[in-house]
């Protein structure tokens, strides 16, 4: 059944009308004159995003949207009737809890017992305390939270690299796949937004140093969400933000031979540590630790791969998976080429997978670009001579790997990627700029 109602489409302009007053005041106090329209096409993209998808989730697919906006639903109802068991179930409760006080209250709840989804239904349930729990007003207020992390992100680069303005808007704003699946009412995008916060905080508050008590309180508010909604995501960042610390202070190191020397010592040092950061933040018993990813990727290709085949979705094989870590690692060239360059054109079987194919096909082009005019060495060094290449790069490659080697449908690869998208794109911009001044070949 779906979510939509009369009350959509009464309430939904009255908000959209103080959101634009609201946007406009935002707008007129950003310094940077060159920065306040993408603000602007940035958030309403977003906002827009958030309508397509309930739209077309209410007519045509069905599923979680409408299953988060229900279950929030029902904590909204509870926290009515009875305002302190609300409010326990809304920030005391653990998830499948089945204590006899709440029981009668929680049973109809679908995602109660599953921990990541319960954090989603919180939020759309506190989002329902000022929506009237009117579901276009919810997804909304998502694709607000997720914008702000996209903002952050984009600040980032854009400190980074002011002359690439355009570019980089279009890396972080304009890629369709980003303003659909991560808009609505999903996991998807409160994830995006916890990690803009976590880049933010991490380049401002770790990197620069700069005003060190906010941007790390912003950090770890972007830790926090992402370790409660999508933790796989904070377990990539983690790691990877732990490399670009060690090549940020080896690149301070004046002594060329040294800077040499020190490379493989710190990446030594970094690679072990960043497993160790994961184990610890998963626990050993989490199928995210290391010990227990393997098996745990067999077992979801396995599901997903059975309810492709049952719904007639796009499925794909990367070749039967035996729950070891070595069998796994051997398809990681496949899966990465997968999550970035597929699906192809032909393999599209609807225009949304037309939609990501398209995607496919100019990050494909763009890369292939890249590595046909500038040598090897050339271009690895871009990567070690500034850290936030290889910040990028790593964090793509590892969630490309996570999202195409667990996944066998592409339907579900498209969602799985969107955290990754906007590195991949800035990180080729920002490559064929540095190129482009250093070899003239573009």
């Amino acid at each position: 059944m779906g979510s939509l109602t009369i009350q959509d489409l009464l309430l939904t302009p009255i908000y959209l009308s103080f959101i634009l007053m609201a946007t406009l005041v935002i707008r007129n106090g950003i310094k940077n004159k060159a920065l306040r329209n993408y603000f602007m096409w940035g958030i309403w993209l977003k906002i827009f995003g958030a309508i397509a998808l309930g739209i077309i989730y209410n007519t045509y697919y069905g599923g979680d949207t409408n299953l988060f906006f229900r279950d929030g639903g029902i904590l909204w109802e509870i926290l009515l009737k009875s305002p302190s068991l609300g409010f326990r179930l809304l920030f005391f409760t653990d998830a499948g809890d089945n204590s006899p006080e709440i029981f009668q209250y929680v049973r109809r709840i679908y995602y109660y017992t599953d921990q990541h989804s319960f954090a989603v239904l919180r939020i759309s349930a506190i989002c329902s305390i000022f929506s009237f729990n009117t579901y276009t007003i919810n997804a909304i207020f998502f694709a607000i939270v997720s914008f702000t992390g996209v903002w952050c992100m984009f600040r980032v680069w854009y400190h980074l690299y002011p002359q690439l303005l355009r570019p980089l808007a279009v890396a972080t704003f304009y890629i369709p796949s980003v303003i659909f699946w991560g808009s609505g009412l999903l996991k998807d995008t409160i994830t995006l937004g916890a990690l803009g916060w976590m880049f933010y905080g991490f380049y401002f508050g770790i990197i620069l140093r700069k005003k060190m008590l906010g941007n790390i309180l912003i950090l770890l508010l972007g830790v926090w969400v992402s370790n409660a909604i999508k933790q796989y995501v904070l377990l990539i960042f983690v790691p990877s933000a732990l490399l670009w610390i060690f090549l940020q202070y080896r690149n301070r190191i004046k002594s060329r031979p040294l800077r040499i020397i020190m490379l493989p010592v710190m990446m030594s040092i970094g690679l072990p540590a960043g497993f160790f950061a994961v184990n610890q933040i998963a626990g050993e018993q989490s199928q995210y630790s290391i010990d227990n990813v393997a098996a745990n990727a067999k077992i979801n290709s396995e599901w997903l791969e059975y309810v492709s085949e049952k719904q007639g979705g796009s499925g794909y094989s990367l070749g039967e998976l035996d729950g070891t870590l070595g069998n796994m690692l051997v398809k990681f060239p496949q899966a990465v080429w997968l999550a970035l360059f597929r699906p192809y054109v032909w393999e599209a079987g609807n225009p949304f997978m037309m939609l990501s194919a398209l995607e496919s096909l100019f990050f494909l082009l763009l890369t292939l670009k890249l590595l046909f005019t500038v040598n090897f060495v050339k271009l690895s060094r871009q990567f070690v001579d500034r850290p936030v290449l290889f910040f990028s790069l790593a964090f793509t490659l590892v969630l490309a790997f996570a999202a195409a080697i667990t996944s066998n449908n592409f339907g579900t690869v498209v969602r799985y990627k969107i955290p990754f998208m906007p590195f991949y794109l800035s990180t080729l911009y920002v490559l064929r700029y540095h190129l482009k001044n250093s070899t003239k070949l573009f």
